[in-house]
C-alpha cells in the first residue's frame, strides 16, 4: 500500500483565497523522501471532491500495480488548491477568474517544493500527475524552475489529462514551452470527446484574454512532438480520475511495468500538422544535485 500524504494551499474547504504557503496536512510528510508523486485536480472542486477523485485514482493505480506483482511509487501526496467558488453554479462559469489562483497556487508550490531535501540532501525525485487546469498549475510551477542552475528536486516525470493549457501557450518559447520540457519524460492523455474542453474552455480562455477560443492542449495533445500523446477517445472531462485505462498509462510513468491494453473505441489520433523541431531547454533540472473537473 502506498503512503498517502496531503498538501493544501486552500484557506477553505470550498472556495477561499489561496493561502501564503503549502500547508502540510495529515498522512505522510515530504520531506526526506528520495521520490514522491504529486497529484493535482483542476477546478471546480471542492477539497472532498478533489480528495474522492484522487483516491478513486489510488486505487486503480494500486490495483494495477498489484496485477502486475509490483511496487507503487510512494508516498503520493493529494495537492488541494482554490479554483471554485462556494456556489457550484457560479462555479461552472467562473473560470476566467480561475487562472490566477492557478498562477498564485503554483507559486506557493514552486517555494515549498525548492525547500525540500532527499536523504542526506540529495534532490528529490518528483513525478507530476494533473486533471483539467491542475494541468496550468503544473506548467505554471515548472515554470519557477526555468534557468536553475541547480535545483533541490528533479522533475522525473509529468502526466497531464485532459489538460486546460492553451495549445499555443505551451509551444510558446516566451510562455510555457520551456517549463513543459524540463520533466524527463512527458505524456498527455487526451480526448475530442471532451465538450468542457472543446467548449466551455475556448470560451473561458477567450474571455480571459488569453487568445481567441484557443484550443487546449487536452482535446488532440497538441502540440506534436512535446510529449507521448495517450488518446482516450470518447472520455469526457470527468472520466479520468476514476479510469483504470487512464490509471495504466500513470502507472508506466510511475515506473510500475504493465501493458496498456488499448481502448476498445479507441481511434488514431486527428492528423496534425508535421512534427517541428523544438528547441531543448537551456537548463534542465535533472543534471543538477455537482461534477468535479
Amino acid at each position: 500500500m502506498a503512503e498517502i500524504g496531503q498538501l493544501s494551499v486552500r484557506v477553505e474547504p470550498e472556495g477561499g483565497k489561496v493561502a501564503d504557503q503549502v500547508k502540510v496536512l495529515d498522512g505522510a510528510s515530504p520531506q526526506g523522501r528520495r521520490s514522491l508523486v504529486l497529484l493535482i485536480h483542476g477546478y471546480a472542486n471542492s477539497q472532498d471532491a478533489a480528495c474522492g477523485s484522487f483516491q478513486a485514482c489510488i486505487n486503480n493505480l494500486e490495483q494495477t500495480a498489484s496485477q502486475a506483482s509490483s511496487q507503487l511509487l510512494s508516498p503520493i501526496f493529494k495537492f488541494y488548491w482554490p479554483g471554485d467558488t462556494k456556489l457550484p453554479v457560479i462555479s461552472q462559469l467562473s473560470y476566467p477568474w480561475e487562472i490566477g489562483p492557478a498562477r498564485d497556487s503554483a507559486a506557493r508550490l514552486a517555494e515549498f517544493l525548492q525547500g525540500l531535501a532527499g536523504p542526506g540532501g540529495t534532490p528529490v525525485e518528483i513525478h507530476l500527475v494533473s486533471h483539467s487546469l491542475g494541468g496550468r498549475v503544473v506548467l505554471e510551477t515548472l515554470k519557477h524552475f526555468q534557468g536553475f542552475s541547480s535545483a533541490p528536486v528533479i522533475f522525473k516525470s509529468m502526466s497531464m489529462m485532459a489538460a486546460a493549457v492553451p495549445v499555443h501557450m505551451a509551444g510558446n518559447s516566451n510562455q510555457l514551452l520551456y517549463p513543459a520540457l524540463i520533466p524527463e519524460r512527458r505524456q498527455v492523455l487526451f480526448s475530442s470527446s471532451d465538450l468542457v474542453l472543446m467548449i466551455a474552455f475556448r470560451a473561458g480562455e477567450f474571455a480571459a484574454g488569453e487568445g481567441f477560443f484557443p484550443e487546449a492542449v487536452g482535446t488532440y495533445g497538441h502540440p506534436n512532438g512535446m510529449w507521448q500523446q495517450k488518446n482516450l477517445q470518447g472520455y469526457e472531462h470527468w472520466e479520468y480520475w476514476p479510469s483504470a485505462v487512464a490509471a495504466s498509462y500513470l502507472a508506466n510513468f510511475l515506473q510500475v511495468p504493465v501493458a496498456v491494453p488499448p481502448l476498445q473505441n479507441a481511434i488514431a489520433a486527428r492528423p496534425g500538422p508535421e512534427a517541428r523541431s523544438l528547441p531543448s531547454a537551456p537548463l534542465s533540472t535533472r543534471s543538477t544535485p455537482d461534477r468535479p473537473l
